[in-house]
């Protein structure tokens, strides 16, 4: 496990190569002292992931399964009783009240695991004062005895880059996200100082890049990071990807309230990037007028007429809008695999969270208690081998759009 050591903090990373040896770096990772996990075994750890949306973790936009399964099994083993995942996903999903959980996966994990799943959006909450006012926060963030951030790796229209520092973002509840974005750079920092997360383990393996958080491209990195200094991770991923901190405000304002100093940006500097990611585009100028704070209540009263389905795809195609929620769920009656389509390549085996015998012939998804039913087998099935028999509703959205590249990352 790699250790890269700077003057505010060290920082861990390591190549993902399989769902099991996953679990033991993780296992690793908990045995650093610097990490103090809890004496107690029945400590409330909390667990925020990326759910931003309700795109699969292989588009690179939440937080993959394979490395929460990891992680939960890590705590686990160390006998850890008081698990928690939970996240708010972001405004859009939270008004047209869309069940992410589900559709990525995610309530079918915690159910395997017996971890508690709360959505923070509806969670009991506490006022905090970022830098721009007051904001309700989820208050298990706050009374978590052990805080544990799983940020995914993009880049961000607004923010420049989202990872360890925005992940802390789905911890404000329901549309107070939006008095966020008064001053978002300011009011991130001021989050990261209130929550404090005591480890952030972010889910390099698949990254988004271009018009993100929610319309850019998937990229493969294999990699994941850990350390408990997030704006030092955001200034060594930002190097690692290629992308320049100076089109990131929160690092700007992190170095000047010292959580990172020139030692560090030296030191950064020095490292080889690994990748060079596509930026987020310039916001253009329609975008940043509607999205001015002080149209916020002509957007609520209009809220009928361009929160429509309709509205919302010319807005889309416009490039206005950076997604389009679609209500329908999918209703998925069976999975199988076609033997005679399947050319044994094994991927199917390498990305299941759960390390399911997929292709054994007496293998049956829909039979398999422990199937989480995420589809990532049939997501990258290069023959498209896994037949998904029943309605895909949303799903047939993201697989025009992102159905051939998932299958040649």
């Amino acid at each position: 496990m790699p250790r890269y050591d700077f003057a505010q903090g060290a920082i861990v990373t390591w190549r993902y190569r399989s769902t099991e040896s996953l679990v033991k770096e993780i296992q690793t990772l908990l045995g650093e002292e610097i990490l103090s996990l809890p004496h107690s075994r029945s400590a409330l750890l909390v667990i925020k992931p990326n759910l931003n949306n309700d795109l699969t973790a292989l588009t690179g936009n939440s937080t993959d399964l394979r490395v929460l399964a990891a992680l939960i099994r890590a705590l686990q083993e160390r006998g850890y009783t008081n698990i928690t995942l939970a996240d708010g996903p972001n405004i859009g999903i939270y008004r047209k009240g869309i069940d992410v959980f589900g559709r990525l996966g995610v309530r079918a994990l915690a159910e395997h695991f017996g971890v508690q799943l709360i959505d923070l959006n509806h969670a009991p909450a506490a006022e905090i004062t970022v830098a721009t006012g007051p904001v309700r926060v989820a208050e298990i963030c706050l009374q978590a005895d052990y805080f544990i951030s799983v940020p995914k790796i993009k880049t961000h229209a607004e923010a420049g880059m989202s990872a360890a520092v925005k992940n802390l973002m789905g911890c404000v509840v329901g549309t107070d996200k939006r008095l966020m974005h008064a001053d978002l750079p300011a009011n991130l920092v001021r989050l990261n100082e209130i929550i404090k997360p005591n480890l952030t383990l972010v889910d390099g393996i698949i990254g988004m890049e271009g018009n993100c958080p929610g319309d850019g491209m998937p990229k493969r990195l294999d990699l994941l990071l850990a350390g408990t200094n997030p704006f030092l991770l955001d200034l060594f991923i930002a190097r690692l990807v290629g992308l320049d901190r100076h089109i990131i405000p929160h690092l700007l304002i992190a170095h000047k309230k010292g959580y990172i100093n020139d030692k560090d940006i030296a030191r950064a500097d020095e490292i080889e990037p690994l990748t060079q990611f596509e930026p987020p585009p310039p916001r253009n100028f329609v975008v940043r007028l509607l999205d001015h704070r002080f149209l916020a209540r002509v957007r609520d009263l209009t809220r009928p007429i361009h929160g429509s389905e309709t509205a919302r795809r010319l807005l889309y195609r416009l490039g206005i809008l950076q997604d389009v929620y679609e209500q329908a769920e999918a209703r998925i009656e069976r999975l199988t695999l076609n033997r005679h389509a399947c050319d044994g390549c094994g991927r199917c085996l390498a990305i299941c969270p759960m390390e399911l015998p997929i292709t054994d012939p007496d293998f049956d998804f829909w039979a398999s208690d422990d199937c989480l039913k995420c589809l990532y087998c049939a997501f990258v099935c290069p023959k498209e081998a896994i037949t998904v028999e029943g309605e895909p509703g949303y799903l047939r959205t993201h697989l025009k759009r992102y159905g051939e590249v998932m299958r040649t990352l």
